[in-house]
């Protein structure tokens, strides 16, 4: 069974699971559509995702691309229809029509809301005895204001910290510590605005002292580590603008302990080590943007480029980091999730309406850096958000451009080696609100950037005006069936997809609706949103120059 359960902000946290029966008793990571991969290895931080849990992961899990999420949610509902040792019915399930898995989808989930406006997804798969869960709260770096940022992001980390009865030998005692540690840390900081270092450096030393006696109390990872000790596995979390998401599965029978834990640690959080936190988020920011000539380019062309919240990075500016304290957290934490109040009572944060605009700059819509990384070009479009009635046709459009080696861009760019490598972005950085359909591209030895970006927009371009060949639409419609049978085999992915669907498209239900969209597009269908978003007026250019 799948089990969302969403925890959002004007709507709360959606959290999903599986509840099989019987079969193997691991569960399997969420499989990544090949675009998903190509993203990752080429703009490895493209949409400022972090990281944070119990285990670290390199590859991150339940972050599904739109496309991703519909065929997953498909391929694991036709699992769920039939035994996978039974390929004929399998393959008849997987082949069915969008409104044969919908109505299949529907009769299988289950939908609750709470008194406290806490709602759940659940939808039972007879497999094997394991619960994925996944928690989804609707509130991300989006949300944050302005001199904030990175908060939403620090919080994820400081979910993981415990409670008044997790995570402490003597919370009676840890608690005077945590308060007398934030009030040194805001003196520290008023000490360093009126220029008084000598003060500021005795201050940090104090701060140092204090950390040191409240680490005494604690019991570091302790809610982690419990869980996995009940044989959690994949226990981990992640923020995006978007959302901030918490994912793991275990064995069925372990599943009260889950709700308990989640609910503590949400409804009583300490938030403990919170200043040591801030110095892995620190480290964490330098190596991933600081340190890397891809990360400066990719913030700095999201600051130029957006004119909306998506221009600033997930795990924020330096000097807001270094403001934030413990106090502040603790308000994001009350406004957002404080004792899963009524969704009535809970503020707004970053709700999508149909009117939003476009985040386009004014003036110049061209920016370049230098970097020992370079060359690169990126060609932002600006689109609407996931809710559009065009959003099923731009990931086909960027499927169509890239993603595998018959696209359009390996075959034209890669091939004949005018580029390294070259691939389309449906969403950059996020997908909630009004975002930018990227391109990029390393153009090869000899080749120049402005060659590189006219080239592109050629492509662009034969796309609005010959549109795809019927042989490219069979070839598309076909991925989409390889890739849902593949998403047969994630729990996990169905958890991710039911929540995001419910919070961001207003239902579940709307996936399969998706589903079918792909399977009804003709060529006339691509070229009128191709045609509408491939403008000059429409484009933002970056080119990362060579240091």
């Amino acid at each position: 069974m799948t089990l969302q359960m969403r925890l959002t902000p004007a709507r709360s946290i959606r959290s999903a699971g599986d509840l099989p029966t019987r079969g193997a008793p691991g569960v399997p990571q969420a499989r990544r559509c090949r675009r998903r991969i190509c993203i990752q290895q080429s703009i490895r931080h493209a949409c400022d995702d972090a990281h944070h849990g119990h285990q670290r992961v390199e590859k991150p899990v339940a972050v599904l691309s739109r496309r991703a999420a519909i065929v997953s949610t498909g391929g694991a509902l036709a699992a769920s229809l039939c035994p996978v040792s039974q390929a004929t019915q399998l393959q008849s399930a997987v082949t069915g029509s969008g409104e044969e898995l919908s109505q299949s989808l529907e009769a299988r989930v289950q939908e609750f809301t709470l008194s406290n406006g806490l709602h759940f997804i659940v939808l039972p798969r007879h497999i094997a005895p394991i619960v994925s869960c996944h928690t989804y709260a609707d509130v991300g770096a989006f949300d944050e204001v302005d001199g904030q940022t990175g908060i939403a992001h620090l919080l994820e980390h400081m979910a993981f910290k415990g409670s008044p009865r997790i995570g402490t030998k003597d919370y009676a005692r840890e608690a005077p510590l945590l308060e007398a540690l934030d009030e040194v840390f805001y003196s520290k900081k008023e000490a360093e605005a009126a220029g008084r270092l000598a003060i500021a450096e005795k201050l940090d030393e104090q701060m140092r002292k204090l950390e040191e006696q409240a680490a005494a109390y604690s019991v570091p990872n302790e809610f982690g580590a419990t869980l996995s000790q009940a044989g959690a596995v994949g226990l981990n979390a992640t923020t995006s603008h978007d959302a901030t998401r918490y994912f793991m599965a275990m064995p069925a029978n372990k599943l009260e302990l889950w709700f308990a834990l989640e609910a503590e640690r949400f409804r009583a959080p300490v938030f403990r080590e919170l200043y040591s936190e801030k110095r892995v988020v620190f480290e964490e920011r330098r190596m991933r943007v600081d340190d890397s000539p891809m990360g400066k380019f990719q913030e700095s062309f999201a600051a130029q480029a957006m004119t909306n919240n998506y221009r600033r990075p997930v795990i924020g500016y330096p000097a807001d980091l270094a403001l934030l304290g413990r106090p502040q957290v603790q308000q994001l934490a009350e406004k957002y999730f404080g004792g899963w109040q009524s969704m009535s009572s809970l503020p707004q944060a970053g709700l999508m309406t149909q009117d939003e605009p476009l985040p386009r700059p004014q003036g110049s819509r061209h920016f370049e850096q230098s970097s020992k990384a370079g060359p690169l070009l990126m060609q932002a479009y600006y689109r609407p958000p996931m809710t559009s009635k065009d959003a099923v046709v731009l990931d086909i459009i960027c499927d169509l451009l890239s993603g595998s080696r018959t696209s359009r861009l390996y075959h034209r760019f890669v091939e004949t080696g005018q580029a390294y490598n070259a691939n389309a972005v449906p969403s950059y950085p996020g997908e909630k609100h009004p975002n930018a359909l990227v391109l990029f591209g390393q153009p090869s030895s000899g080749v120049s950037l402005e060659t590189l970006d006219q080239a592109f927009q050629k492509e662009t371009q034969a796309l609005i005006y010959q549109g795809p060949s019927a042989k490219e639409m069979a070839r598309i419609k076909k991925a989409t069936k390889l890739t849902l049978v593949d998403g047969i085999r994630s729990n996990t992915n169905m958890a991710s997809a039911l929540c995001s669907y419910h919070v961001n498209a207003g239902s579940w239900k709307k996936l399969l609706f998706d589903l079918g969209q792909v399977d009804q597009l003709t060529a006339a269908d691509i070229q009128q949103v191709a045609a509408a978003t491939f403008q000059q007026d429409n484009l933002y250019t970056g080119y990362m120059l060579k240091a």
